[in-house]
Protein backbone atom coordinates (compact mmCIF):
# COMPACT_ATOMS: atom_id res chain seq x y z
CA UNK A 1 0.00 0.00 0.00
CA UNK A 2 2.87 2.42 0.67
CA UNK A 3 3.90 2.36 -3.00
CA UNK A 4 0.32 3.02 -4.07
CA UNK A 5 0.02 5.88 -1.56
CA UNK A 6 3.23 7.44 -2.90
CA UNK A 7 2.04 6.93 -6.46
CA UNK A 8 -1.25 8.76 -5.80
CA UNK A 9 0.50 11.53 -3.84
CA UNK A 10 3.10 12.11 -6.56
CA UNK A 11 0.39 12.25 -9.24
CA UNK A 12 -1.54 14.88 -7.29
CA UNK A 13 1.64 16.80 -6.39
CA UNK A 14 2.91 17.08 -9.96
CA UNK A 15 -0.53 18.10 -11.18
CA UNK A 16 -0.68 20.75 -8.44
CA UNK A 17 2.72 22.16 -9.42
CA UNK A 18 1.78 22.32 -13.10
CA UNK A 19 -1.53 24.05 -12.32
CA UNK A 20 0.25 26.51 -10.01
CA UNK A 21 2.75 27.41 -12.73
CA UNK A 22 -0.06 27.91 -15.24
CA UNK A 23 -2.06 30.11 -12.85
CA UNK A 24 0.99 32.19 -11.91
CA UNK A 25 1.98 32.49 -15.56
CA UNK A 26 -1.49 33.68 -16.58
CA UNK A 27 -1.63 36.12 -13.66
CA UNK A 28 1.86 37.45 -14.49
CA UNK A 29 1.01 37.91 -18.17
CA UNK A 30 -2.33 39.62 -17.56
CA UNK A 31 -0.86 41.91 -14.90
CA UNK A 32 2.06 42.79 -17.18
CA UNK A 33 -0.30 43.75 -20.00
CA UNK A 34 -2.39 45.89 -17.60
CA UNK A 35 0.60 47.61 -15.98
CA UNK A 36 2.79 48.16 -19.05
CA UNK A 37 1.04 51.49 -19.68
CA UNK A 38 2.58 52.85 -16.46
CA UNK A 39 6.13 52.42 -17.75
CA UNK A 40 7.99 55.69 -18.32
CA UNK A 41 11.48 57.14 -17.92
CA UNK A 42 11.54 56.74 -14.13
CA UNK A 43 9.29 53.67 -13.77
CA UNK A 44 11.15 51.44 -16.20
CA UNK A 45 10.28 47.99 -17.49
CA UNK A 46 12.86 46.62 -15.03
CA UNK A 47 11.02 48.26 -12.12
CA UNK A 48 7.72 46.80 -13.30
CA UNK A 49 9.20 43.30 -13.60
CA UNK A 50 10.80 43.66 -10.16
CA UNK A 51 7.46 44.64 -8.58
CA UNK A 52 5.63 41.78 -10.29
CA UNK A 53 8.31 39.27 -9.28
CA UNK A 54 8.17 40.43 -5.65
CA UNK A 55 4.43 39.77 -5.63
CA UNK A 56 4.74 36.19 -6.90
CA UNK A 57 5.17 34.55 -3.44
CA UNK A 58 1.93 36.12 -2.22
CA UNK A 59 0.14 35.10 -5.41
CA UNK A 60 1.35 31.51 -5.00
CA UNK A 61 0.08 31.31 -1.41
CA UNK A 62 -3.25 32.80 -2.52
CA UNK A 63 -3.69 30.31 -5.36
CA UNK A 64 -2.96 27.19 -3.26
CA UNK A 65 -6.64 26.28 -2.57
CA UNK A 66 -7.69 26.65 -6.22
CA UNK A 67 -4.57 24.86 -7.48
CA UNK A 68 -5.25 22.06 -4.96
CA UNK A 69 -8.74 21.58 -6.37
CA UNK A 70 -7.75 21.57 -10.04
CA UNK A 71 -4.54 19.63 -9.37
CA UNK A 72 -6.46 16.87 -7.57
CA UNK A 73 -9.03 16.70 -10.35
CA UNK A 74 -6.26 16.35 -12.95
CA UNK A 75 -4.08 13.98 -10.89
CA UNK A 76 -6.83 11.59 -9.86
CA UNK A 77 -8.64 12.10 -13.14
CA UNK A 78 -5.63 10.87 -15.10
CA UNK A 79 -5.57 7.75 -12.90
CA UNK A 80 -9.29 7.26 -13.49
CA UNK A 81 -8.86 7.65 -17.27
CA UNK A 82 -6.36 4.78 -17.33
CA UNK A 83 -8.61 2.66 -15.05
CA UNK A 84 -5.92 2.67 -12.34
CA UNK A 85 -8.40 3.93 -9.75
CA UNK A 86 -10.77 1.16 -10.77
CA UNK A 87 -8.05 -1.44 -10.20
CA UNK A 88 -7.25 0.09 -6.80
CA UNK A 89 -10.89 -0.03 -5.79
CA UNK A 90 -11.20 -3.61 -7.05
CA UNK A 91 -8.16 -4.56 -4.96
CA UNK A 92 -10.05 -3.40 -1.87
CA UNK A 93 -8.59 0.07 -1.43
CA UNK A 94 -11.31 2.29 0.09
CA UNK A 95 -12.04 5.78 -1.20
CA UNK A 96 -10.99 7.35 2.10
CA UNK A 97 -7.53 5.80 1.70
CA UNK A 98 -7.19 7.27 -1.78
CA UNK A 99 -8.38 10.61 -0.41
CA UNK A 100 -5.85 10.45 2.42
CA UNK A 101 -3.05 9.84 -0.06
CA UNK A 102 -4.23 12.81 -2.15
CA UNK A 103 -4.47 15.08 0.90
CA UNK A 104 -0.94 14.47 2.14
CA UNK A 105 0.95 16.59 -0.45
CA UNK A 106 -1.76 19.25 -0.38
CA UNK A 107 -1.52 19.53 3.41
CA UNK A 108 2.26 19.88 3.21
CA UNK A 109 2.04 22.57 0.52
CA UNK A 110 -0.72 24.40 2.44
CA UNK A 111 1.44 24.54 5.56
CA UNK A 112 4.32 25.71 3.38
CA UNK A 113 1.98 28.40 2.07
CA UNK A 114 1.31 29.57 5.64
CA UNK A 115 5.06 29.90 6.13
CA UNK A 116 5.32 31.91 2.91
CA UNK A 117 2.43 34.13 4.02
CA UNK A 118 4.18 34.77 7.34
CA UNK A 119 7.84 35.16 6.43
CA UNK A 120 8.27 35.70 2.69
CA UNK A 121 5.24 37.24 0.97
CA UNK A 122 4.64 40.20 3.37
CA UNK A 123 8.20 41.52 3.11
CA UNK A 124 8.21 41.10 -0.67
CA UNK A 125 4.73 42.66 -1.08
CA UNK A 126 5.64 45.60 1.16
CA UNK A 127 8.82 46.23 -0.82
CA UNK A 128 6.86 46.09 -4.08
CA UNK A 129 4.30 48.59 -2.76
CA UNK A 130 7.10 50.87 -1.58
CA UNK A 131 8.77 50.83 -5.00
CA UNK A 132 5.46 51.74 -6.64
CA UNK A 133 4.75 54.57 -4.20
CA UNK A 134 8.24 56.07 -4.48
CA UNK A 135 8.05 55.99 -8.27
CA UNK A 136 4.68 57.78 -8.12
CA UNK A 137 6.29 60.54 -6.05
CA UNK A 138 9.12 60.88 -8.58
CA UNK A 139 6.49 61.37 -11.27
CA UNK A 140 4.83 64.10 -9.21
CA UNK A 141 1.80 61.99 -8.37
CA UNK A 142 1.39 63.29 -4.82
CA UNK A 143 -2.14 62.00 -4.36
CA UNK A 144 -4.44 61.72 -1.37
CA UNK A 145 -5.50 58.12 -1.98
CA UNK A 146 -3.91 54.72 -1.69
CA UNK A 147 -2.16 55.50 1.60
CA UNK A 148 -3.44 56.01 5.13
CA UNK A 149 -5.20 58.87 6.93
CA UNK A 150 -4.62 59.49 10.64
CA UNK A 151 -5.84 62.00 13.18
CA UNK A 152 -3.19 62.97 15.72
CA UNK A 153 -2.83 66.01 17.99
CA UNK A 154 -5.82 67.72 16.30
CA UNK A 155 -4.11 67.38 12.92
CA UNK A 156 -5.10 65.23 9.95
CA UNK A 157 -2.14 63.32 8.53
CA UNK A 158 -1.85 61.50 5.22
CA UNK A 159 1.02 59.04 4.68
CA UNK A 160 1.52 57.66 1.20
CA UNK A 161 3.87 54.80 2.16
CA UNK A 162 6.18 53.55 4.92
CA UNK A 163 8.91 50.97 5.36
CA UNK A 164 9.71 48.67 8.26
CA UNK A 165 12.73 50.78 9.28
CA UNK A 166 10.59 53.70 10.41
CA UNK A 167 10.78 55.89 7.29
CA UNK A 168 7.65 57.52 5.87
CA UNK A 169 7.11 58.69 2.29
CA UNK A 170 4.72 61.32 0.98
CA UNK A 171 3.67 62.94 4.28
CA UNK A 172 0.99 65.65 4.33
CA UNK A 173 -0.14 67.30 7.55
CA UNK A 174 -3.35 69.35 7.60
CA UNK A 175 -3.90 71.66 10.59
CA UNK A 176 -7.45 73.03 10.93
CA UNK A 177 -8.57 76.08 12.88
CA UNK A 178 -12.21 75.58 13.83
CA UNK A 179 -13.86 74.84 10.46
CA UNK A 180 -11.11 76.30 8.30
CA UNK A 181 -7.77 74.98 7.11
CA UNK A 182 -4.94 77.04 8.59
CA UNK A 183 -1.74 75.16 7.81
CA UNK A 184 -0.42 72.45 5.47
CA UNK A 185 2.95 70.76 5.70
CA UNK A 186 4.10 68.55 2.83
CA UNK A 187 7.26 66.43 3.04
CA UNK A 188 8.78 63.94 0.65
CA UNK A 189 9.85 61.73 3.56
CA UNK A 190 10.06 61.53 7.34
CA UNK A 191 12.55 59.63 9.50
CA UNK A 192 11.89 58.58 13.09
CA UNK A 193 14.48 60.00 15.51
CA UNK A 194 13.34 59.08 19.01
CA UNK A 195 10.15 58.74 21.06
CA UNK A 196 7.55 60.97 19.35
CA UNK A 197 10.01 63.05 17.33
CA UNK A 198 10.35 62.78 13.56
CA UNK A 199 12.50 64.58 11.03
CA UNK A 200 10.73 65.85 7.90
CA UNK A 201 12.76 66.09 4.67
CA UNK A 202 12.18 68.33 1.63
CA UNK A 203 9.44 70.27 3.37
CA UNK A 204 6.92 72.71 1.95
CA UNK A 205 4.92 74.72 4.53
CA UNK A 206 1.80 76.61 3.49
CA UNK A 207 -0.03 78.95 5.88
CA UNK A 208 -3.47 80.37 5.12
CA UNK A 209 -4.19 83.91 6.33
CA UNK A 210 -7.45 85.85 5.90
CA UNK A 211 -5.98 88.00 3.13
CA UNK A 212 -3.10 85.98 1.69
CA UNK A 213 -1.26 82.64 1.56
CA UNK A 214 2.34 82.22 2.67
CA UNK A 215 4.54 79.33 1.47
CA UNK A 216 8.12 78.44 2.27
CA UNK A 217 10.47 75.54 1.58
CA UNK A 218 12.71 73.89 4.14
CA UNK A 219 15.35 71.21 3.74
CA UNK A 220 14.41 69.67 7.09
CA UNK A 221 11.98 70.30 9.93
CA UNK A 222 10.96 68.60 13.18
CA UNK A 223 7.58 66.94 13.59
CA UNK A 224 6.07 65.60 16.81
CA UNK A 225 3.34 62.95 16.74
CA UNK A 226 2.22 60.59 19.51
CA UNK A 227 2.17 57.39 17.42
CA UNK A 228 4.81 54.68 17.35
CA UNK A 229 6.62 54.08 14.02
CA UNK A 230 5.64 50.41 13.87
CA UNK A 231 1.97 51.39 14.06
CA UNK A 232 2.44 53.97 11.31
CA UNK A 233 4.10 51.30 9.18
CA UNK A 234 1.29 48.79 9.71
CA UNK A 235 -1.38 51.45 9.14
CA UNK A 236 0.16 52.34 5.77
CA UNK A 237 -0.12 48.74 4.50
CA UNK A 238 -3.12 46.99 3.00
CA UNK A 239 -4.30 44.05 5.15
CA UNK A 240 -3.34 41.67 2.31
CA UNK A 241 0.31 42.81 2.59
CA UNK A 242 0.67 41.96 6.30
CA UNK A 243 1.81 38.72 7.90
CA UNK A 244 -0.31 36.85 10.42
CA UNK A 245 1.73 38.20 13.34
CA UNK A 246 1.49 41.76 12.00
CA UNK A 247 -2.27 41.39 11.58
CA UNK A 248 -2.61 40.25 15.20
CA UNK A 249 -0.36 43.08 16.45
CA UNK A 250 -2.29 45.77 14.59
CA UNK A 251 -5.65 44.30 15.63
CA UNK A 252 -4.58 44.68 19.28
CA UNK A 253 -3.49 48.27 18.68
CA UNK A 254 -6.78 49.18 16.99
CA UNK A 255 -8.76 47.52 19.78
CA UNK A 256 -6.87 49.53 22.39
CA UNK A 257 -7.67 52.69 20.41
CA UNK A 258 -11.32 51.55 20.17
CA UNK A 259 -11.11 51.54 16.37
CA UNK A 260 -12.58 49.08 13.88
CA UNK A 261 -10.22 46.14 13.23
CA UNK A 262 -12.64 43.89 11.32
CA UNK A 263 -10.80 44.20 7.98
CA UNK A 264 -7.57 42.99 9.56
CA UNK A 265 -9.35 40.23 11.43
CA UNK A 266 -11.02 39.10 8.19
CA UNK A 267 -7.68 38.95 6.37
CA UNK A 268 -6.14 37.02 9.28
CA UNK A 269 -8.74 34.27 9.09
CA UNK A 270 -8.72 34.14 5.28
CA UNK A 271 -4.97 33.48 5.43
CA UNK A 272 -4.94 31.22 8.49
CA UNK A 273 -7.73 28.95 7.20
CA UNK A 274 -6.22 28.37 3.74
CA UNK A 275 -5.00 24.85 4.66
CA UNK A 276 -8.54 23.87 5.68
CA UNK A 277 -9.91 25.44 2.50
CA UNK A 278 -7.43 23.43 0.43
CA UNK A 279 -8.38 20.16 2.13
CA UNK A 280 -12.09 20.93 1.72
CA UNK A 281 -11.63 21.49 -2.00
CA UNK A 282 -9.62 18.26 -2.28
CA UNK A 283 -12.62 16.40 -0.81
CA UNK A 284 -14.87 18.04 -3.38
CA UNK A 285 -12.47 17.02 -6.15
CA UNK A 286 -12.29 13.46 -4.81
CA UNK A 287 -16.07 13.12 -4.71
CA UNK A 288 -16.28 14.49 -8.28
CA UNK A 289 -13.67 12.10 -9.67
CA UNK A 290 -15.59 9.11 -8.29
CA UNK A 291 -18.90 10.68 -9.24
CA UNK A 292 -20.06 12.89 -12.11
CA UNK A 293 -16.55 13.46 -13.56
CA UNK A 294 -15.52 9.78 -13.62
CA UNK A 295 -15.84 9.49 -17.40
CA UNK A 296 -15.21 13.14 -18.21
CA UNK A 297 -12.35 14.32 -20.42
CA UNK A 298 -9.34 16.18 -19.05
CA UNK A 299 -10.66 19.43 -20.47
CA UNK A 300 -14.00 18.84 -18.79
CA UNK A 301 -12.32 18.23 -15.43
CA UNK A 302 -10.25 21.41 -15.73
CA UNK A 303 -13.31 23.43 -16.72
CA UNK A 304 -15.30 21.99 -13.81
CA UNK A 305 -12.43 22.73 -11.42
CA UNK A 306 -12.24 26.34 -12.59
CA UNK A 307 -16.00 26.79 -12.11
CA UNK A 308 -15.96 25.23 -8.63
CA UNK A 309 -12.89 27.29 -7.69
CA UNK A 310 -14.47 30.54 -8.85
CA UNK A 311 -17.69 29.72 -6.98
CA UNK A 312 -15.73 28.91 -3.82
CA UNK A 313 -13.61 32.07 -4.00
CA UNK A 314 -16.65 34.26 -4.64
CA UNK A 315 -18.47 32.61 -1.73
CA UNK A 316 -15.45 33.17 0.51
CA UNK A 317 -15.31 36.86 -0.42
CA UNK A 318 -19.09 37.26 -0.17
CA UNK A 319 -19.53 35.70 3.27
CA UNK A 320 -16.34 37.33 4.55
CA UNK A 321 -17.37 40.83 3.47
CA UNK A 322 -20.93 40.28 4.68
CA UNK A 323 -19.65 39.32 8.14
CA UNK A 324 -17.76 42.63 8.31
CA UNK A 325 -20.76 44.60 7.02
CA UNK A 326 -23.21 43.14 9.57
CA UNK A 327 -20.68 43.23 12.45
CA UNK A 328 -20.45 39.44 12.66
CA UNK A 329 -17.22 37.63 13.69
CA UNK A 330 -15.20 37.25 10.44
CA UNK A 331 -14.09 33.73 11.39
CA UNK A 332 -17.67 32.52 10.88
CA UNK A 333 -17.98 34.27 7.52
CA UNK A 334 -14.76 32.66 6.28
CA UNK A 335 -15.66 29.25 7.74
CA UNK A 336 -19.09 28.95 6.08
CA UNK A 337 -17.88 28.22 2.49
CA UNK A 338 -15.18 25.88 3.85
CA UNK A 339 -17.72 23.93 5.92
CA UNK A 340 -20.09 23.71 2.96
CA UNK A 341 -17.31 22.18 0.84
CA UNK A 342 -16.34 19.78 3.64
CA UNK A 343 -19.91 18.59 4.13
CA UNK A 344 -20.60 18.31 0.40
CA UNK A 345 -17.39 16.34 -0.13
CA UNK A 346 -17.97 13.97 2.79
CA UNK A 347 -21.62 13.31 1.86
CA UNK A 348 -20.79 12.61 -1.80
CA UNK A 349 -17.83 10.37 -0.91
CA UNK A 350 -19.97 8.32 1.49
CA UNK A 351 -22.55 7.83 -1.26
CA UNK A 352 -19.85 6.63 -3.65
CA UNK A 353 -18.05 4.43 -1.13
Amino acid sequence: MNKIDKYISSSVLWSFLIVSLVLLGLDFTITFIEQIKKVNESYTIQSLLQVMTLRLPGKFAEYIPIASLIGTLIGLGSLASTSELTVMRAAGMPIWRIGLSACQPILFISLLGIGISEFVAPAAEQKANLITKVEDQKNGEFSLSGGVWLKADNNFVYIDAADSEGKLYGVQIFSPNDQQLSHIITAESAQHIEDSTWQLNSVMETTFYPDHIDSKSLIQNTWTINIQPEHLFLASQDPEALSLSQLVSYQKYLSLQKLDSSQYELQFWMTALRPLASLALVLVALSSVFGPLRSSTMGGRIFSGVLIGIAFQNGLNLFGRMSVAVDFPPIFGVSIPILICFLAGVILIRRRG
